[in-house]
């Protein structure tokens, strides 16, 4: 079985790692050849990435526009290895706008024979709902992290399935923090705050600054507060570079086996929305988010956008749970302000913290599979099919 994966971020290069893994277990597939454009934790699986994922990744309207000759240049490539290669399947993984130009460009030229199958439904129930209707045309099936999303797409008559969120398979509820505490020697008294920066270096350069305004200004009302920074490798520097000023206790962590050790180590979170909005509430950490982008590029999305909240838990619970301090909110005092309530409230807490826990079954916990190995099944059906 040949497969040709396409990732375009970090969070990608999470969902297809564990299901490159569970392919490779599996007892239909002793010979398989995962190939494409992925990261690290898909290389560590045994995938041989053909260009570094940094290549393609680029986010928001207004910031594309420099890099959309290379962009360009690097689709014809990727669709010309593909027609070469002739994979049994392409497994696109998120990353929609670009990664779903790549499919209808290789139906429309019908030159690749094999399946396309997309992992992560695009989210058609928040903007762009014709979508659903558009990438029947030219894909065979989509994989959903959601329960309410197969509808959307089976009713154009494309094969769709939930298989689950990975955060279920994670260690977001074994871990409780207290070893990442006593080996950092922070005493059971003391404040934490995490400090999270996402995964894109747009993300950093446009919020990197703001976030850590608004930790100087909790520190100045807070005693004996300690600040948790969780990133990645390739973020790591930056990170510290930022923090390096701090006139606190500092702890920048990028191990990933140390991840959700140092994430329930936090008394209290700040992010960039994203991923690990939904990570912070799976794990039951009170937090909020933040997030700002070129004023174009925001105007645009604002017209698009059909539901009333970003953060995903928010969206899945109906409600607004976790505070979202977006475009003109997104000020060092307004996020101190809600930060700080959410550390001395404890009715605030308990009421975030009550929301979490309706997550658990919108998620897929405590079903037999896990979702690597129905995203397996998906897509072996799929190519039998």
């Amino acid at each position: 079985m040949k497969l040709f994966f396409i990732v375009g971020e970090d969070s990608g290069d999470a969902l297809a790692a564990p299901v490159i893994r569970a392919l490779r277990e599996h007892p239909s597939s002793e010979h398989i050849e995962c190939t494409g454009i992925g990261g690290s934790l898909m290389e560590a699986e045994g995938f041989e990435s053909l260009l570094p994922m940094d290549q393609i990744s680029v986010i928001g309207i207004w910031e594309i526009l420099p890099k959309l000759a290379h962009i360009m240049k690097v689709k014809k490539a990727i669709i010309e290895e593909i027609e070469l290669k002739q994979p049994d399947a392409v497994i696109t993984v998120d990353f929609p706008d670009f990664n779903f130009h790549i499919a209808q460009n290789l139906r429309d030229r019908g030159v690749f024979k094999g399946k396309i199958i997309h992992y992560v439904a695009p989210s058609v129930w928040a903007w762009r709902p014709d979508r659903a209707r558009k990438i029947a045309q030219f894909l065979d099936g989509v994989m959903c992290l959601f329960p309410m999303e197969p509808e959307y797409f089976t009713k154009h008559k494309l094969k769709a399935e939930h298989v689950g969120h990975p955060l279920i398979v994670s260690e977001a509820k074994q871990a409780t923090g207290k070893i990442f505490r006593k080996d950092n020697r922070i005493p059971d008294t003391a404040k934490t705050l995490g400090l999270f920066f996402g995964s894109r270096e747009s993300e950093f350069k446009n919020l990197s600054s703001i976030i850590k305004n608004a930790a100087l200004l909790i520190n100045d009302v807070e005693d004996d507060l300690q600040i948790i920074a969780v990133t990645l490798p390739r973020l790591e520097y930056d990170v510290q570079t930022i923090l390096k000023d701090f006139g606190l206790p500092v702890y920048v962590i990028s191990n990933p086996l140390m991840k959700w050790e140092a994430i329930n180590a936090c008394d209290v979170g700040i992010a960039v929305s994203g991923t690990v909005g939904l990570e912070l509430a799976y794990a039951g950490i009170p937090h909020l988010i933040c997030y700002k982008v070129n004023p174009i590029t925001a105007l645009i999305l604002k017209l698009l956008i059909k539901v009333k909240h970003v953060h995903l838990a928010n969206i899945l619970l109906g409600r607004e749970v976790v505070p979202e301090l977006l475009q003109g909110d997104c000020l060092p005092e307004a996020i101190a302000q809600k930060t700080e309530s959410l550390l001395q409230d404890e009715e605030m807490r308990q009421k975030q913290l009550e929301g979490f826990k309706e997550l658990d079954t919108k998620l897929g916990l405590r079903e037999e599979q896990t979702p690597s190995q129905k995203a397996v099944q998906f897509i072996i059906e799929t190519i039998n099919s």
